[in-house]
């Protein structure tokens, strides 16, 4: 099944998309699935490449919505823009979910409803600014935090890094276009260069570590476990960083399921790479939430 032979998408804004359960989903399904999978994709993402993973989780949890958060490169630069456009988002997750006000109310006893999916930095970007969203339009009583979930990560978190930038943007010029990519290559390497001189000369920001600090702080983090997916021949994402991020996760509380290298296979393409590792790494991350929930809602 394809992106075109499924139930076409509800668009919410220009990067937000909701895809409904398919309507011939039954309950013959062993797992009790989530209710929603968010998919916070990498940038230059086609929907060819998208398609493959709603597929995938569409046989995986046929009952579960599906919201996919595209990231274009606009959100780098301008980042309210990017929030504003995930302020949609934020209300179909309560939407489907409901809201937890945090007192120990029945909506906060549920077990975990939620799938996150992350990948690469620019994913990871998004599922921070959907975080901020939702804090910043949460009630009163509310609790601010996403719901409680289950969180993959996907060739994540990174940091800055001057090649590995660089390699980010030219990741969006097929290979194939010989003479795209020849004309393209100064103009990545001069954003590199300017976002190194605005870290290390100018002391600005590095967002990426931001980004992946944050995902640490359980003051943000509702989450019962997470897994991570990535490679020791990913050039942008290095496997190091990863799995330091993962020992820092554990430090602080985190449960950390599983950490997957697929060795040899590129950035964000361990599902194309190994696909039967990849998908029983997502099916037991979701299966080991129960046993974390129930430790997480008694606290």
């Amino acid at each position: 099944m394809t992106m075109d032979s499924l139930p076409p998408p509800v668009q919410l804004s220009a990067s937000v998309f909701l895809y409904h359960p398919r309507p011939e989903s039954s309950n013959n399904n062993t797992i009790r699935g989530p209710r929603l999978v968010i998919l916070a994709t990498w940038a230059f993402a086609h929907d060819s490449h998208i398609s493959k993973y709603v597929d995938s989780y569409r046989e995986l949890f046929p009952d579960a919505a599906i919201l996919v958060m595209k990231c274009f490169m606009r959100h780098f630069f301008w980042i309210p823009t990017a929030r504003q456009e995930l302020v949609p988002a934020a209300s179909v997750i309560r939407s489907i979910l409901g809201t937890g006000t945090g007192t120990g109310t029945e909506d906060d006893s549920k077990p975990p409803a939620l799938m996150l999916h992350v990948f690469s930095n620019s994913g990871l970007g998004t599922a921070h600014n959907l975080s901020d969203v939702y804090a910043a339009t949460a009630s009163v009583n509310d609790d601010s935090r996403l719901p409680l979930h289950a969180t993959i990560f996907d060739s994540s978190p990174g940091r800055y890094e001057y090649q590995a930038v660089a390699s980010a943007a030219m990741y969006g010029v097929p290979r194939g276009r010989v003479v795209q990519r020849f004309a393209a290559l100064p103009f990545a390497y001069l954003l590199s260069a300017s976002l190194w001189v605005w870290v290390h000369v100018l002391q600005g920001q590095d967002w990426v570590g931001i980004w992946a600090r944050a995902a640490n702080d359980p003051t943000r983090a509702l989450e019962t476990c997470r897994s991570y997916a990535y490679s020791d021949a990913d050039p942008l994402v290095r496997r190091p960083l990863v799995e330091a991020h993962a020992e820092n996760a554990k430090a602080g509380g985190f449960k950390v399921l599983r950490r997957d290298d697929f060795v040899d296979s590129a950035h964000v393409s361990h599902a194309r790479a190994d696909p039967m590792r990849y998908w029983r790494l997502v099916k037991e991350t979701w299966e080991g939430r129960l046993e974390d929930s129930l430790r997480i809602l008694s606290t």
